[in-house]
């Protein structure tokens, strides 16, 4: 029988905490400047890490101690983890219920529970959560993702190590060599089954490869491949370790820049920090990389010993302060890299490093149990003179902020939304009655509506708080978005609708109206519904299309669920039924925004506008066709909406490709006899896009209208339509 190998000691590796260092770094200046690119490669660089650490340590626990201890290793996770996890939490949420609107602070919230409980990325995952192309508002908590994907690790490695353990010792008594390599068996088919899984899990679902357990384990295998071969790994020549650790370096600097947002992750791509990140681990067991001075100097170790704090920190500050000053610049850069540092330096003497060296959890002496209560209050005892005073001023230090805060947002939230009379941000009284709701269609309002919503909206651009008598408010109209939109059940996935379910007013009316198209379509059905009740008879409407479904020949690539699959259908029906309906009006609207067709190919303004066309002539409704523009592109309400922030965080201009859009879809619409009806002069006043107008809100997200301003545009549609006399 061979000896086992004596156990390779545990030994503190400046060189791995100036790899955290590193990590920690590229993946602040990533989220906060979007330099380098790649540097949300930071993140793979600590899966290696961990998975080494902490497969090294139960491989130690055994061959020190003849078995390994579970109840010890995850009281040490504990320790280590939770502390900072959960303030940070805590602090993200209370914070959050104060800086955001309603519905993003619940969504902040059940991110924090889920955080808590270590299953965020598959929130995150099943939000449908794109890492690098977010429109909705980002979660101040998005970055705990890659702390569940460890700990799921950490949950399920140790057992099924346990089990490899017990096999392994059985049929190779206890060879501490053949043990290690059984481990590393497991390991390399783990690490080469996720590692497809991850290629293929990019290739088909990028978005929820992100944040997949099943496609980053094999990350967390290298590292815990390499604790298994330390043995072998500590007699490599020193050249070579010298070597191995500078190209690791190299390696793992070039990937930052090498690596983009659009390079498919993780699935080839993260094999480049991986493996680079290996080397320099590698190189390393055999001893300290004193030549290694990126990594071992003391200013690298210092921030990778603070690496934890940093990255738990960076990301909700990040989030609440663009909040608070959404135009940024360096000087709001540097306070948000300040503040980082500065919250940071204080979680981790005083909360992190006090709880991670205290007793608590800390395996007992079992047996005598007068003995385990001397033991464990001579333990308390030491750390209270070690960290007590420390964990003290932290207690009080939090119960000042938490105070300070409340008392400030309650300031803030008493004085923000209300508005003198006739002051910016004070409700525009609403016009009176001048006829525009006339059910007579030869009897047009003498007054333009349009001029009012002009006023209501010039006003909204100039306001400085918000109204406090918003209906809906907008938290409503967030948390709502079309749920309320009468027509949401005939631009739903699925069969066709059936079109007299989707058709409003009276079944004998002379006159039939068709508004078809996307999501577009669907913001303006409330509009045409009230057109059509309002009518007296005279005219009936039919709103029909399907939501992320443009009404265009080619088909364009959208990535909703069931949306391809029901988009050419769902054309072919529409296009039937308004050729056999022979309607007196057709009203198309759909997004103006680029795109790509189905089989990949970029498509440019003009192709989208000429392929609407060619769509919009199977209809045979030549001279009765009536391109109604989508509103301008605008702020998204889940980011810059806020009780505690002005409503100019929420303007915005017209966007050039609006503009294109719209002149292009004005000279196909010449060229065939055709109309435009512009959203300009509902949507924007004097070229600023504001979120409200008088009472109401006027989108419930960049671009679609809420239900109850749809509907108040009802008189300026009919006034545009009769203007250019199609109603």
């Amino acid at each position: 029988m061979s000896s086992p190998e004596p156990p390779v000691r545990p030994a503190f590796r400046a060189d791995v905490q100036g790899l955290r260092a590193v990590a920690v770094v590229a993946v602040i200046l990533n989220h906060v400047i979007g330099w380098p690119a790649g540097g949300f490669a930071g993140v793979d660089v600590f899966f290696v890490i961990s998975g080494f650490l902490i497969t090294g340590l139960l491989l130690r626990d055994r061959e020190q101690h003849g078995r390994v201890s579970l109840r010890r290793f995850y009281a040490k996770r504990m320790r280590r983890i939770l502390p900072a996890a959960v303030t940070v939490l805590i602090a993200t949420s209370v914070a959050a219920s104060f800086l955001f609107n309603r519905p993003r602070a619940v969504s902040t919230l059940w991110d924090a529970v889920s955080s808590l409980f270590f299953v965020s990325n598959w929130r995150f995952a099943a939000e449908g959560t794109d890492y690098f192309h977010a429109t909705d508002a980002v979660s101040p908590l998005q970055h705990f993702w890659s702390l569940s994907v460890e700990e799921q690790f950490y949950l399920v490695w140790p057992w099924l190590m346990l089990l490899v353990l017990a096999v392994a010792a059985r049929s190779v008594r206890a060879s501490g060599t053949r043990v290690r390599i059984a481990v590393g068996v497991v390991l390399a088919v783990i690490v080469a089954a996720s590692f497809w899984y991850a290629l293929w899990d990019t290739a088909t679902s990028p978005a929820p490869a992100y944040f997949s357990t099943l496609s980053r384990v094999w990350e967390l295998g290298v590292g815990a491949l390499l604790a298994a071969a330390a043995p072998a790994l500590a007699r490599l020549p020193v050249a070579v370790r010298v070597l191995g650790g500078w190209i690791g370096l190299a390696g793992i600097l070039a990937s930052f820049f090498v690596i983009s947002a659009d390079s498919p992750f993780p699935g080839p791509w993260a094999a480049f920090p991986v493996l680079a990140t290996a080397l320099v681990i590698a190189a390393g067991v055999g001893g300290r990389q004193r030549h290694l001075v990126p990594l071992v100097n003391p200013v690298s170790v210092f921030v990778g010993d603070l690496s934890y704090s940093l990255y738990l920190w960076h990301f909700p500050i990040l989030v609440f302060l663009l909040v608070l000053m959404p135009q940024q610049s360096t000087t709001v850069t540097l306070i948000i890299l300040g503040l980082t540092l500065a919250v940071s330096l204080v979680s981790y003497f005083l909360i992190e490093q006090p709880l991670h060296r205290s007793p608590w959890l800390a395996g007992r002496a079992g047996g005598d149990r007068e003995a385990e209560r001397a033991d464990r209050s001579e333990a308390w005892q030491s750390w209270r003179e070690r960290f007590g005073a420390q964990f003290i001023l932290s207690s009080l230090g939090l119960v000042v902020i938490v105070v300070a805060v409340v008392v400030s947002a309650q300031v803030t939230l008493r004085g923000g939304p209300s508005a003198a009379p006739g002051a910016p941000g004070a409700p525009v009284a609403a016009a009176p009655d001048d006829g525009s709701d006339s059910g007579d269609p030869a009897a047009q309002p003498t007054v333009n509506p349009e001029d009012e919503l002009q006023a209501q909206l010039a006003a909204a651009a100039a306001a400085t708080s918000w109204p406090g008598d918003l209906s809906p408010s907008l938290d409503d109209a967030i948390a709502a978005g079309s749920s309320t939109n009468p027509a949401r059940a005939c631009f739903d996935i699925g069969a066709t609708p059936d079109v007299g379910s989707c058709t409003w007013g009276s079944g004998d009316a002379p006159n039939h109206l068709y508004l078809v198209g996307d999501s577009e379509a669907l913001s303006y059905a409330p509009a045409f519904k009230a057109l059509a009740e309002s009518s007296e008879g005279r005219w009936k409407v039919t709103t029909i299309g399907l939501y992320g479904c443009r009404f265009t020949d080619v088909l364009i690539q959208n990535d909703g669920a069931g949306v391809m699959d029901a988009c050419q259908q769902r054309k072919q029906d529409v296009a039937s039924h308004i050729a056999s309906d022979a309607p007196q009006l057709v009203v198309v609207s759909n997004a103006f925004a680029l795109g790509k067709a189905s089989d990949g190919r970029p498509l440019s303004t003009a192709d989208i506008v000429a392929s609407t066309v060619a769509e919009t002539a199977k209809y045979g409704a030549s001279g009765r066709l009536v391109y109604l523009a989508p509103p301008p592109l605008g702020a998204s309400l889940g980011q810059c909406y806020s009780p505690a922030t002005s409503p100019q965080n929420c303007n915005v201009g017209i966007d050039q490709a609006w503009q294109d859009f719209e002149d292009a879809t004005a000279a196909a619409a010449g060229a065939s006899g055709d109309h435009v009806v512009s959203s300009l002069p509902f949507s924007c006043a004097n070229g600023v896009c504001p979120a409200f107008a008088g009472t109401l809100p006027t989108k419930y997200d960049t671009v679609h209208l809420t239900p109850q301003f749809a509907e108040h545009l009802a008189p300026s549609i009919r006034w545009e339509l009769a203007a250019q006399g199609l109603y």
